[in-house]
């Protein structure tokens, strides 16, 4: 009963937990459910290399790349569907 009402819980709370927003009952609940839960495990290594992976992306620039973006998406709109 208490795996699956953390079963259900930890995902909500990973990103608090990697981010050190968790109480101390908090994170003992998730490192408890995760230690057990190899698909949670997996979930929150996941997030953990996301995480990193976004962490050694350079500083935004001049905000200038604000309206590329906007112009790519209005193009892509534009365009015929694929298939």
């Amino acid at each position: 009963m208490r795996f699956a009402r953390d079963h259900h819980w930890a995902p909500g709370h990973m990103s608090a937990y990697l981010d050190g927003e968790l109480t101390s009952r908090g994170r003992a609940r998730m490192e408890r459910h995760s230690g057990r839960c190899e698909e949670c495990r997996g979930t929150l290594e996941s997030l953990r290399r996301m995480l990193g992976m976004l962490g050694r992306l350079p500083p935004p620039g001049t905000g200038a790349e604000g309206p590329e973006i906007a112009a790519a998406v209005r193009r892509r709109l534009h365009e015929p569907p694929c298939g």
